[in-house]
Order: C-alpha cells, then sequence, then structure tokens
C-alpha cells in the first residue's frame, strides 16, 4: 500500500494501511507547509512565516530545525520520502501522488483534459471523494487559513466542473439533489444556478427551473445590484423555447461592473489560427502556466490576446494584459502587473507580495506579454503566483521559456499558406480597398508569403507596399533586396526574414522618415504628437511637418495608431523598437537627453495644472505617459543629471501618487541619496518619500526621511501629499496624538495665508477640521472647512472641494448627519472625476459609515462592500482598517453580534481601536480574514 499523506480534512500520514503519529499541532503544520510544495525547496524564513507568522520563537530557526529532524526520524524507513535540507531550506521529496492534495488537482486536470464526459465525471467524483471535510481544520496560522480558504474555493470550482461534466454526460437525475443543496449554499453563484434549471428541466420539472431563474435574478438584483448574465438568461429562454436539449452551461459572463474590461481591442481582424486557438485553449486548464514561445514577429502577443477574448468565460473575474515590452528595467515588473489589474501598492507590502496577496483570492487569466528582455525577474513573480494563487492561470510570451516549475510550453509556429495569404489580403485591402486576391496574378501572393516563411509581421509590412507596387512586383523585389538573408549572422532563419523585412521596411523610408522612425524608438510604450514634436523634431521644423513624416510612418504600418480620448497616441512596435535603437545607438544621437529633457518638463508642467480648474485635463494628459516619466527618470540617474531627477521626480506626488501607486516615491528616496540636501528641492523630495514611507505602513521609516529636511518647508506650488512635516503630522494623527497634529496644521494655516497659497490653505484647512473631529470636538472644525469650502470653490479646483466637502461632512456628521451625507456623496464624485482614488475612497467610507447609523440595513451594506473592495483594490491598509471598524460598529446596529465580535478580534489583534468594549476572547483574526468575513456578512445583509 505505501504511504499516503492525508490533508484534505485532519493531517494524517499513513503506511500500509497504518496511521503514524505525526506529533503535536506545531509539528502538522511543518509537515503541511512541507507537503503543500512537495518535490521543492521552501525558504527557510518562509516556512518560519507559514508556521509562527508574526510571533515566531527567538531561536525559530533551530526549532525548525528540531521539527524537521522529527519528521526524518519518522519517515526514515518509509521508501520514496525524504527531507532534506538544501541551500536556503527545506525539500520533502515524495510521490505527488501519496498526498491527497496533489492526487485531487491530478485528477481534476485529467477530467478537464478528458473528452469523454461519463470519464470527465467520473475522474472529477475520484477527486472530490478524497475530502474528509475541511482541511487541516485543528491549524490556524494565517498561512494555513489562506491556503485553506483557497482550497475552498478550488473545491468549488471542481464541484462545478463535475456538474457541468455529469449534465453532458446524461446523469442530470444523480446530481439533482446535490445542486438543490449547493444552489441553497451559494444562492448567487448563477454558474450553479444555470446548472439545477438545466437538471430540474431534464428532469420534467419546467416550472421548477423557471422558479429557480426567478428567485435567482430577484437575489442578484436586490443583493448586488446586477441583472442575471447573458449566459443565464440564455439558459432561461432556451428552457421557454422548450427546446429538448440545453448546452451545459460555462463560467457566466459577469456584467462589466463585475468585472472591468482589460482587454485592448485591436482594430485590426484576427485571421486563421483554428488548430492553435483550440490547442491552447485546452492547454490552458492543464496546469497553472502555459508560455507561448516563438521568434519575434510570429504572433505570440496577438495569439495570446485572441485565446483569452475565448476564453475569459471560464475566469470569474475576467482576463488582463501586463505587456513588458515598455521595460528597461526587470525591477519594473511587478508595477506593470499592478498597473494592468489597476491595483495599488498595500501597506507593508512591496509590488510583488501586494500583487500575490491580491490575486490569492481571484479566478483570473493572467497574460504576461514580452518577457524575454526581463526574463529573470517575469519568471520569478511567475512563479510566486502560480504558487500562491490557485485560480489564477497565467498565459505568457517570450522568445525563450521562463523555466518556472510546472510550466507548459507551446510553440507558435508561422501560418499555413492559406491564412498567410488571407492575411496578406486582409491587410493589404487596408491600403488598397480594392484589393482582390482572386484578381492578382496566380503564385504571386503565394510566393511573397513562402519567401517571408509565414510571419505575420513580415507579411504586414509587406502588404503595406501594395499601395506602390502590385504583388508580382513586391514579390519579384522580395527576392532583389536579399530581404531572406539580411539579419544577424547566427540568428534563426526566421529570425533574420524579420529582420530583414524590418530593414528593407526601413531603407524604403525617405531620409527625413528614417530619422523620425529611429528617434521614435526612444519612447517607452506609447507617445503622443506633442511628444513625437517636442523630442524627435528636426530643429527649425514646425509641428505639421512632424505631422507629414509621422503620417508617413503610419500608413507604411511602421507606427501604430493607439488612438484616446482627447488626444491620439501612438505606439512602435517592440520588434521594430528594438530595431531602431540598434541603429539609435550608431548615430551617437542625443535623444535620450531630449526625451528626458521634454517629459521632466511635461511632470513640471501637469504638476502645477493639477492645482487649477484644469486637473482632469493635466490627468488625462499626463497619466498615459508613466512608462515615459520613468524612463526620463531613469536616464536622469544613470548619466548623473541630479538635477533633472529633483525636478522630475518633485512633479510627481500629484497625479502619479493619489492615481497610479507609490513606486515614484521610491525614485524620491534614491534621489536623495546622491542630491546635495542644499538643493531648492530637496525638501520637496524628501517630503515626496517620507509620504510614500507612511502610506506603505513603515512610520518609523516616514519620520527618519522627514527628519532630513531639518524643519525645512518646500516652496509654493509643492504636491499636496509632500510636505516633510505634514507626514510628520499625520503620523501623530494616526497614532493616537491629534493635539500633536493640530497644532503643525494651525501653524501651516496661518504661513499658507501669508504667502496666499489657496491649493496650501485648502489643505491645512482640511486637516484642521479633521483634527478637531478626532479630538471629538467636531464644532470646533466647522469654522476651518467652511472656510476650505470658501476658498476651494473660489480656485475651481476639483480636489480641494473634494478635500473640503469631506472636511465639512465630517464635522457635521452627528449633527447634520443629512447634510454630511450629500457633502460625501459630492466629495466623491469630484475626487472620481478627476481619478483620485484617495480622496474618492475616504468620501465613500465616510459616506457608508453615516448610512450605518441613519439609513436602512441593505443600503449601508451595498456601501459598505463598495468601500471594502475600494481599499483592497487600492491596498492602503490604513484606511481598510478604519472602514473596518465602522463596519462592526454597523453590525452591532444591526444585531449581527457574532459577526461583529469577530472583526472587533481583529482589530484588537492589529493594534487598532475598536468601537466595542469588550473582551475579544478567541482565536486570533488576521486583516484579510477579517475582510473576507465583512464581505460574506454584508452580502447576505
Amino acid at each position: 500500500m505505501g504511504v499516503e499523506f492525508r490533508l484534505l480534512g485532519d493531517v494524517e500520514a499513513w503506511l500500509d494501511g497504518r496511521r503514524l503519529e505525526i506529533g503535536h499541532v506545531r509539528q502538522r503544520c511543518v509537515l503541511v507547509a512541507m507537503a503543500v510544495d512537495v518535490n521543492r525547496t521552501v525558504p527557510t524564513d518562509v516556512l518560519i512565516d507559514r508556521v509562527w507568522a508574526a510571533d515566531p520563537p527567538h531561536n525559530a530557526r533551530n526549532a525548525l530545525a528540531a521539527y524537521m529532524s522529527r519528521l526524518r526520524t519518522l519517515f526514515a524507513d518509509v521508501d520514496g520520502v525524504r527531507i532534506v535540507r538544501q541551500a536556503g531550506g527545506y525539500q520533502m521529496s515524495a510521490d505527488e501522488t501519496a498526498i491527497d492534495l496533489h492526487r485531487f488537482r491530478s485528477l481534476a486536470a485529467g477530467a478537464r483534459d478528458a473528452t469523454d464526459p461519463a470519464l470527465a465525471t467520473a475522474l472529477l467524483d475520484d477527486a472530490l471523494a478524497l475530502w474528509r471535510g475541511e482541511p487541516f481544520a485543528a491549524l490556524d496560522t494565517p498561512w494555513i487559513v489562506e491556503v485553506r480558504n483557497s482550497l475552498e474555493v478550488e473545491r468549488f470550482s471542481v464541484t462545478l466542473d463535475r456538474n457541468d461534466a455529469a449534465l453532458k454526460a446524461g446523469r442530470h437525475a444523480q446530481i439533482i439533489a446535490d445542486l438543490i443543496a449547493a444552489h441553497h449554499a451559494h444562492p448567487l453563484d448563477e454558474r450553479l444556478a444555470a446548472q439545477l434549471m438545466l437538471a430540474q428541466y431534464r428532469c420534467g420539472q419546467q416550472a421548477q427551473a423557471l422558479d429557480t431563474f426567478r428567485r435567482t435574478r430577484d437575489r442578484l438584483v436586490g443583493e448586488l445590484g446586477v441583472d442575471p448574465s447573458p449566459t443565464l438568461r440564455a439558459v432561461h429562454q432556451q428552457i421557454l423555447d422548450g427546446e429538448p436539449a440545453v448546452a451545459a452551461t460555462p463560467a457566466p459572463d459577469f456584467s462589466d461592473a463585475r468585472r472591468p474590461p482589460v482587454l485592448p481591442r485591436r482594430p485590426t481582424t484576427f485571421v486563421g489560427r483554428q488548430a492553435e486557438l483550440s490547442a491552447i485553449g485546452a492547454a490552458l486548464g492543464g496546469g497553472p502556466l502555459l508560455t507561448l514561445t516563438g521568434v519575434g514577429g510570429v504572433g505570440k502577443t496577438r495569439l495570446a490576446v485572441e485565446v483569452a477574448s475565448r476564453e475569459i468565460e471560464r475566469f470569474c473575474d475576467g482576463a488582463a494584459l501586463c505587456e513588458l515590452a515598455p521595460l528597461d528595467d526587470g525591477a519594473a515588473v511587478g508595477h506593470a502587473v499592478a498597473a494592468a489589474l489597476r491595483l495599488q501598492q498595500r501597506q507593508g507590502l512591496d509590488i510583488d507580495s501586494t500583487v500575490i496577496e491580491y490575486l490569492g483570492s481571484r479566478e483570473l487569466l493572467l497574460i504576461v506579454d514580452n518577457c524575454e528582455h526581463v526574463l529573470d525577474a517575469a519568471a520569478a513573480l511567475v512563479e510566486r503566483i502560480v504558487t500562491h494563487c490557485p485560480r489564477v492561470n497565467v498565459l505568457a510570451t517570450s522568445r525563450e521559456a521562463l523555466g518556472v516549475d510546472g510550466e507548459r510550453l507551446f510553440a507558435v509556429p508561422p501560418l499555413d499558406a492559406g491564412d498567410a495569404e488571407v492575411l496578406f489580403a486582409d491587410r493589404a485591402r487596408a491600403g488598397r480597398p480594392d484589393f482582390d486576391l482572386d484578381s492578382e496574378p496566380v503564385g504571386a501572393v503565394a510566393e511573397i508569403c513562402r519567401q517571408l516563411d509565414g510571419l505575420p509581421l513580415a507579411i504586414e509590412l509587406a502588404a503595406a507596399r501594395i499601395r506602390v507596387m502590385s504583388s508580382l512586383d513586391l514579390a519579384r523585389r522580395l527576392d532583389g533586396l536579399r530581404l531572406l538573408r539580411g539579419g544577424a549572422r547566427g540568428a534563426l532563419p526566421r529570425q533574420q526574414s524579420l529582420t530583414a523585412t524590418i530593414d528593407w521596411s526601413f531603407r524604403l523610408l525617405a531620409e527625413p522618415e528614417q530619422a523620425l522612425r529611429a528617434r521614435l524608438s526612444v519612447f517607452a510604450g506609447g507617445f503622443d504628437l506633442e511628444a513625437v514634436h517636442g523630442v524627435c523634431g528636426e530643429p527649425g521644423a514646425t509641428e505639421e511637418d512632424t505631422v507629414e513624416l509621422l503620417a508617413g510612418l503610419v500608413d507604411k504600418s511602421m507606427v501604430a495608431v493607439r488612438g484616446g480620448v482627447e488626444r491620439t497616441r501612438y505606439l512602435v512596435l517592440e520588434t521594430l523598437r528594438a530595431y531602431g535603437r540598434e541603429r539609435l545607438a550608431a548615430a551617437d544621437d542625443d535623444i535620450a537627453d531630449r526625451h528626458m529633457a521634454y517629459f521632466t518638463e511635461l511632470a513640471q508642467r501637469a504638476a502645477a495644472g493639477m492645482h487649477t480648474p484644469d486637473e482632469q485635463a493635466w490627468v488625462e494628459r499626463a497619466l498615459p505617459d508613466y512608462a515615459n516619466l520613468r524612463a526620463a527618470f531613469e536616464h536622469a540617474m544613470a548619466t548623473g543629471d541630479v538635477d533633472s531627477a529633483l525636478r522630475l521626480v518633485t512633479s510627481l506626488p500629484e497625479f502619479v501618487h493619489l492615481r497610479i501607486g507609490f513606486e515614484a516615491s521610491g525614485w524620491a528616496e534614491r534621489v536623495i541619496e546622491v542630491a546635495d540636501p542644499e538643493h531648492p528641492l530637496y525638501p520637496a523630495a524628501v517630503g515626496f518619500a517620507a509620504r510614500g514611507a507612511w502610506n506603505r505602513g513603515d512610520q518609523a521609516g516616514a519620520r527618519t526621511l522627514a527628519a532630513l529636511a531639518a524643519g525645512r518647508r518646500p516652496g509654493r506650488g509643492n504636491g499636496r501629499v509632500a510636505y516633510p512635516g505634514d507626514v510628520l503630522a499625520d503620523v501623530a494623527l494616526y497614532e493616537g496624538d491629534p493635539a500633536t497634529a493640530l497644532a503643525h496644521y494651525e501653524h501651516e494655516t496661518e504661513h499658507a495665508r501669508g504667502v496666499d497659497d489657496p491649493i496650501r490653505l485648502v489643505w491645512t484647512l482640511f486637516y484642521v477640521a479633521i483634527c478637531q473631529a478626532a479630538l471629538r470636538t467636531p464644532e470646533a472644525g466647522r469654522e476651518a472647512a467652511q472656510e476650505a469650502m470658501v476658498i476651494a470653490d473660489r480656485t475651481g479646483n476639483p480636489t480641494a472641494q473634494s478635500m473640503a466637502r469631506y472636511a465639512l461632512g465630517l464635522v457635521l456628521k452627528k449633527s447634520d448627519p443629512g447634510a454630511a451625507l450629500q457633502l460625501f456623496d459630492e466629495a466623491a464624485d469630484l475626487a472620481a472625476s478627476v481619478r483620485n482614488f484617495w480622496w474618492h475612497g475616504i468620501a465613500l467610507m465616510e459616506a457608508a459609515a453615516t448610512r450605518g447609523v441613519h439609513s436602512e440595513t441593505t443600503t449601508a451594506a451595498a456601501d459598505f462592500l463598495v468601500v471594502l473592495d475600494h481599499w483592497d483594490r487600492v491596498g492602503d491598509w490604513s484606511q481598510q482598517w478604519l472602514n473596518l471598524r465602522y463596519i462592526t460598529r454597523f453590525l452591532m446596529r444591526v444585531g449581527a453580534r457574532d459577526d461583529a465580535l469577530l472583526l472587533h478580534r481583529a482589530l484588537i489583534g492589529a493594534g487598532r481601536q475598536s468601537p466595542l468594549d469588550v473582551q475579544h476572547d478567541g482565536a486570533p483574526v488576521t486583516g484579510v480574514q477579517a475582510v473576507l468575513h465583512a464581505r460574506d456578512v454584508l452580502r447576505r445583509l
């Protein structure tokens, strides 16, 4: 019989039918920590965190070594099981099928690959039969709880897959009782509801099926405010039509309100690749990571996005595309993934850990595109995702494998002859609408595609020339220009073909076009016309001259149009960008300096614009160029241009820090290490760096950084969030000393009056009101809040107006809740109009808290759910803890005492104030657990 490890229930180990005595709770926790990652080295620090979390013993490494020694002794005579010390950690070697968790996943994967529904059903039933109860129920460390929760989600997903397979196999009668029970436990799951409706209908219970739809629809509308998905409505309609067979339902297509659209819209049609689409779609179910490999230009990115658009219904949280092509440094990979997820860095976590924490509870398809030039960093993050985020599938594209355990590879081939010709004709018609493949000389297009080896990029570039020559002429010129032999020595033939195609297209350009095309390669990501002229324009040339040259490059498919609401943006494909950079290096151009100077000036203009009535216009103008701002900063640092680095980084707090994330405050930390403390911008850089530390929850770091300013105040017009003295005051405020913060802001208010700085005055008056509210004397802050309203409205600046309304709402919250609610709603709308996630969030939160006291239960619960999700995405735990405090009070008000007490334990355990004055007996509750529990309770309400 051999050895068997059981994790899906009580933690047990059996040998030849005999149960082994593992030991006490901590010993079992160590075994689980190793078995989950069997055959992989687990770092010692990770194991300590898994076993003891935030409270390890002072000799944790010795204690861990002792536990490992006992396990080695326990399994010393067991064939195939070894626990060994590796460099930096420990590894448990064993047959994965001996561990029920891995056997469960293997059976589920096999079922998804099975083409016979009866076989798939049997495999999934076998997988579910391995569950004996709640996984490792007696263990309760934060990591254990996280894994347990993830496994429960995984089990539910497999159950839904089993239902689909059973319905396809005609087993509706056998599973209908299980479906009814499951639907009772999960009444808002649309996929489950559709399965139950289908089973009821096939069992002759049409009336019951229609009633299931009605009840599900009413709950979706009443509790979530959303209509049934198209998939659920389609099953309902088919039942009404009385069709004899209704197709088994896939995962539902959630509305945009629940799954934001993140896949880009492609302006051209997708051609061919049907076999590849089917193979990749099937391979996605075989493991958490699939990498599309192939040469540049073979169409990996386009294929990945097309697959995602077709498979998106399998993932409840949709799909996201992260483009790594604009990055020059692997350190920015985590920030790029966070940006693709619209995610902000969490306090106390680095950006990679933020991504992992967020994805840990999501079911999502993540495309990580163009990994090859940041391969090590991309592979490291992807490995963490596939290890710790069980419901996330990663679809990567790279010219080489990532080298991550469990990675499955799919080599993307060139187009076959037929699809290549169709692609050529489709792209040729873009420039010559009358192009007809059947009217062209016989074999001409086929010969072009053959010489281009079926590479989509090469074919598209060649097709653009149909406007100026026939297909027969083009076929002849391909050979005459030695297109197939123009690549780098030692490269693969298809790489040579692509390089030659680019070179050929480049040499066909006029000299001014060539110069502009090479210079465009300096941009990271996209760019607009103003940037093209400002960075790449010839001396003395007008903007109209630059427009003409750019239009020529667009016409020749050397530059892609990205579109835009207010201004058109453009993009150079990454393969073409790399080629252009080689030419720039050979030309010894000063274009990188011009790029840095342009975007530094743009950042300064945007920073000033953030304080005007045109704030929204400047947000839309500057945010799309974040990748270019990063590149400009890195160039300034690399060349030792500290002055430019300071000017750039001190311009970013307004439109980057409050709208994208906390990465740029790290740039401020880097530049102050090399800057002269006497530089006029040094205090502003220090303030920005300190604010970043404060947002991340590093209060000690914030104090240390702010002290570097030695009491100096930044100049007029500095970013609102980047004053060193303010950071110190905010630390005092959040640590329970509002009197110290009040004294600071009253002093700063008088200074703002003296220098006639209305934006700064609104900020300081805002905080005077906040501090008075914190001192429980809100009436004393009313005058400051009312003055802030007058001044803010005079400026016309949306963020200032939002802050003032929030402040007045806060001091009126108890005395006039109706007026306060109106002010909070106005503050949230104003902040949202300029994409200011911080002020938007706190206004939403105070509105929810006020409704929690004065409005009906369902309305308040819905508002609190929105705020929970907002701070979860933003990643600001200081505000999430405050939100949980409000929710605790709300739950007590509506009679959910036990739920309130659980949140109370979490607040006290985290050292936070709680609205309840009771003992907090019971197991500790983490912040993540508290958020999940609060979300479940609010949904029920």
